[in-house]
């Protein structure tokens, strides 16, 4: 049985996953001009509730919403959430996409090139961080520290605050429990060491949408990498060479 790249040629088609169309639960006008402009990929026109609605900026921007897909939410996740919500979902997305990019490029390398494991040792991808434990004492234990002591960085700075104090005050503040702080811009964490990120708003528009659009199908690439190296028991890099990946060998 041969497993296809036909995973990353579908994720084309769905690279808008997850992306906003701006709603106004009391002001149905506005939510319908505003869903219609972002469908048809063209940035919302303003109008007197755009600014008013209690979503984020860049939700009424329609960042996000590219072609083809346009706007694709087929089961209505973002469906009257406020902007709390909306922000964790775009954070969410961005990280899992950025986490994506990464791997996609690793899984493909290390088949290559592992210089942290023994050279007499070369495993698929999927197996290599079992050989990389098995080798190494205690490789996980730092790794888990520094996943953690990042997100408590986010955490600290992006998630709505709960005051554990005393009980009136954590009353007060329970509700904000994994709630992010809905002026806070997902993704950005103040670390642009080359500034590559534009200070014109177009151009900012378009680098949004190019990361969100390659992490989206970095996404699924690596999905599909996974499935492929499990059902084809080859490496990528090996699948491609032996024709194993192509459906019609």
């Amino acid at each position: 049985m041969k497993f296809t790249l036909f995973t990353l040629l579908a994720g084309l088609t769905a690279t808008s996953a997850f992306a906003p169309v701006a709603t106004t639960p009391s002001a149905t006008t506005t939510s319908t001009s505003l869903s219609a402009a972002t469908f048809f990929n063209k940035k919302p026109a303003a109008t007197k509730n755009s600014k008013g609605n209690g979503l984020p900026d860049w939700w009424n921007q329609g960042v996000g919403v590219t072609e083809p897909a346009g706007f694709f939410d087929p089961l209505k996740l973002s469906e009257g959430q406020d902007a709390q919500t909306l922000v964790k979902f775009r954070e969410a997305e961005l990280k899992h996409g950025r986490v994506a990019m990464m791997a996609a490029l690793g899984f493909i390398v290390s088949e290559l090139y592992h210089p942290m494991m023994e050279s007499t040792i070369n495993v698929d991808s999927i197996y290599a961080f079992q050989e990389f434990e098995r080798l190494n004492d205690g490789p996980l234990i730092p790794l888990l520290i520094l996943v953690a002591a990042a997100e408590g960085a986010v955490a600290s700075k992006k998630w709505a605050p709960v005051d554990l104090k005393t009980k009136q005050t954590l009353d007060a503040t329970k509700s904000n429990a994994f709630k992010m702080q809905a002026d806070t811009v997902p993704g950005d964490y103040g670390w642009d060491p080359l500034n590559l990120f534009p200070t014109d708003a177009e151009e900012q528009l378009k680098y949004q949408n190019a990361e969100l659009n390659h992490g989206r199908i970095a996404m699924l690439a690596i999905a599909g990498f996974v499935a492929q190296e499990e059902i084809t028991k080859q490496g990528i890099v090996e699948s491609w060479l032996t024709g194993a990946a192509f459906p019609f060998n």
